[in-house]
């Protein structure tokens, strides 16, 4: 019985002895399924990712919005 050693890489591929690369008809596989996907989602997922942009716009310049939006809410109040 051969004794593996923890340090040499040990894995199974099912490439057969050929290069393990990705066929056009895969990618085409996977377009279709996440073209699919992204229609069955609709309009919900269309707002969470919105969402998440500006998430990640403001969450870094958090002081900063804080500040302009307090700015525009006291000139605001100051002009009415």
């Amino acid at each position: 019985m051969p004794k593996s050693s923890a340090f040499a890489p040990s894995w199974d591929t099912s490439s057969y002895g050929h290069p393990a690369d990705t066929s056009p008809m895969e990618y085409s596989a996977l377009a279709d399924h996440l073209s699919d996907c992204s229609r069955s989602r609709g309009a919900l997922q269309t707002l969470r990712n919105g969402a998440g942009l500006v998430r990640g716009f403001v969450m870094p310049r958090l002081v900063t919005t804080v500040f302009f939006i307090a700015l525009i809410a006291g000139t605001t109040w100051l002009a009415s």
